[in-house]
């Protein structure tokens, strides 16, 4: 953000996700798992170490990738594009640089005074044009755009997984919740406190509420990558002009299919810079419509 105050204000949902995730994390290992290892049977104790581990496992990832999501450059349009359009609408000549890029594919943003790429918008919170813009997101303290959208993706996807994994180990003590019944079995009120249990079940109740929203975010952006849509473009009526095929789509903001798709980190083999996007026409008759 270009403000102070909102910089100053974006800090503090950021401070709480964070907080809660290190709750969740400290909760489930030393609040529940390390006084329970006196209390599994052997074949107990196999599960509840592989159950561990996934949930550590997911819990790194999904805070890596939140980090990514918030610190990293949604997708701000680069100086020499800029450049780059200012002289061929001075001078109706084309420079050198260019792919796709394109003066009639734009559009002119009023707030910045300068054009912007096809897809691109600008944000009023950020004060900043973004391309592929899907959203600014508050809970994260930035934008959602062509350069994070990944990040934001698998931060969707491996918070809901290990809020999965907590919310299955407590799940006879939340049916015991929200069914009636035990709550709190004889075994587990030997080995964990009152004040402990309370939170336990605090952060139980807050790992399936997260689950239930992770995961009704990471399916609907799911879709929106294999549609080639973004949040802003679902309520523009007519034929997506975008869209090629379900895998071309997720490969414009993923990359070329490798194990770096499930890293939070920048795709080895980029498919599109950001700046332009082919039409399914087009993208045929390149032979990348795949």
């Amino acid at each position: 953000a270009t403000k102070r105050w909102i910089r100053g204000v974006s800090v503090l949902p950021i401070a709480l996700v964070v907080g809660i995730f290190s709750f969740e994390w400290y909760v489930y290992n030393f609040v529940y798992t390390l006084p329970m290892l006196d209390a599994w049977t052997e074949d107990e104790m196999r599960m509840a170490l592989a159950r561990t581990a996934a949930f550590n496992c997911f819990w790194v990832m999904a805070m890596w990738s939140y980090m990514r999501s918030a610190l990293s450059d949604p997708g701000l349009i680069p100086e020499d594009w800029v450049d780059y359009m200012r002289t061929w609408e001075r001078t109706g000549v084309k420079g050198k640089g260019s792919r796709d890029w394109d003066l009639r594919r734009t559009t002119m943003c009023f707030s910045c005074g300068h054009r912007r790429p096809e897809r691109a918008h600008h944000c009023s919170i950020c004060g900043r044009c973004v391309m592929r813009m899907d959203h600014h997101c508050p809970w994260i303290g930035n934008c959602v755009g062509f350069k994070n959208h990944k990040y934001f993706i698998l931060m969707t996807f491996y918070g809901m997984l290990a809020c999965l994994v907590v919310a299955l180990t407590a799940l006879p003590m939340l049916r015991g919740m929200i069914f009636g019944g035990l709550r709190r079995p004889a075994r587990l009120r030997k080995v964990i406190p009152s004040a402990a249990f309370m939170k336990f079940s605090l952060a139980c109740v807050l790992a399936l509420s997260f689950c239930i929203s992770l995961g009704v975010l990471f399916f609907s952006h799911l879709w929106l990558l294999f549609s080639n849509l973004t949040s802003v473009e679902v309520g523009d009526w007519g034929r997506n002009r975008f869209y090629l095929t379900p895998w071309a789509n997720a490969q414009q903001i993923m990359g070329r299919f490798d194990l770096v798709w499930f890293l939070p980190v920048p795709a080895v083999t980029p498919m599109s810079d950001g700046l332009s996007f082919p039409t399914k026409e087009q993208a045929e008759h390149r032979g990348t419509c795949q």
